[in-house]
């Protein structure tokens, strides 16, 4: 899934389940900022260098970022004997994501149970990325080889990768053919809806109240991806929910990060030529990044905030995968 989803559905639903204005910007810009945090950034504060949770990556493919990024946050690992049965192959690997899971699911619950804006918004983008990112995997295998041709050609099967971005836009018509005979055309609408309308659940259930009105609240937001325009439909967030349109990189600029200078800064999704200038980059050998000079009021801001409890997610996700020998 992309910003409409993680940031403006969020932000929706949240507010239509009941929480104030504020903890609905926090959750929703913490679960878009699982997306945004695509370079390294490092702080030196005082009680030690910070090097911020990197969460996704759109350009390298190697043990580190299944590990780091992929697995925890995107891919999270689901019911390997349902994603085999879907298929028309019955290919099965203990790696692929099936929406609703069992391990995205105890994610999410441990969030909420923390009670913490934060944690809770990079949990529920792990939570809604089990829908869009259905029957992929998060590492290059060949579950995740679609046949690709046209633009995608010649990419390896990582992740979702050679479908591009197809599984993450709310108005998207694609096929997949991989899967069973009359389950090929997926309507990506199809599954937001139905990722919105748990997570809506989750909400309303978090504030002790009845869901009763769930496919109500739903039905609008799939009006708005009805239409084919993507300005229109961020547009319509905005107007129907009185959103705050979002700022990319907000909370690095206010705890005092300089703009992001590194080539693939306005990299989004996935992307051929990005990606084949990516590996010859990283070939030629990386970095650390120099470290952002800050005080004591930096463990304070909403950036820090949301740097710990991505950690505290990436570790919970290792431990759950860790006790499946995943």
């Amino acid at each position: 899934m992309n910003i409409e989803f993680h940031y403006y559905a969020v932000y929706a639903l949240a507010l239509e389940a009941g929480f104030d204005e504020h903890s609905a910007f926090v959750l929703a810009t913490s679960s878009q900022e699982v997306d945004d945090s695509t370079t390294a950034l490092a702080f030196d504060a005082p009680r030690g260098r910070v090097d911020l949770a990197v969460t996704q990556n759109y350009l390298f493919w190697d043990e580190s970022v299944k590990r780091d990024v992929y697995l925890p946050f995107h891919f999270v690992p689901g019911d390997p004997a349902k994603a085999a049965a879907a298929r028309a192959d019955g290919l099965s690997s203990p790696y692929t994501v099936t929406p609703n899971s069992d391990n995205v699911k105890e994610l999410l619950v441990a969030a909420f149970k923390d009670k913490d804006p934060y944690l809770m918004g990079v949990a529920a983008h792990a939570f809604a990325d089990s829908w869009a990112h259905q029957n992929f995997c998060g590492l290059q295998d060949a579950t995740n080889d679609i046949g690709a041709s046209g633009a995608a050609a010649g990419l390896p099967p990582a992740g979702h990768l050679q479908a591009l971005s197809s599984p993450d836009e709310p108005d998207g018509v694609w096929l997949d053919r991989r899967l069973k005979a009359g389950s090929e055309r997926v309507v990506n609408r199809e599954r937001f809806a139905a990722a919105a309308i748990k997570l809506y659940r989750y909400l309303r259930v978090y504030l002790g109240k009845p869901f009763s009105d769930d496919e109500l609240v739903v039905a609008r937001l799939e009006a708005v991806w009805s239409k084919p325009s993507k300005d229109e439909r961020l547009a319509d967030y905005v107007i129907c929910w009185n959103l705050r349109p979002y700022e990319r990189g907000l909370w690095r600029r206010q705890a005092g990060s300089p703009p992001d200078a590194s080539p693939f800064a306005g990299v989004r999704h996935y992307d051929k030529l990005a990606w084949a200038k990516a590996q010859l980059s990283k070939a030629a050998g990386t970095r650390r990044a120099d470290a952002v000079r800050t005080d004591s009021s930096f463990y304070g801001t909403d950036l820090y905030r949301w740097h710990e409890a991505a950690l505290e997610h990436r570790g919970r996700a290792a431990a759950l995968l860790g006790k499946k020998g995943l």
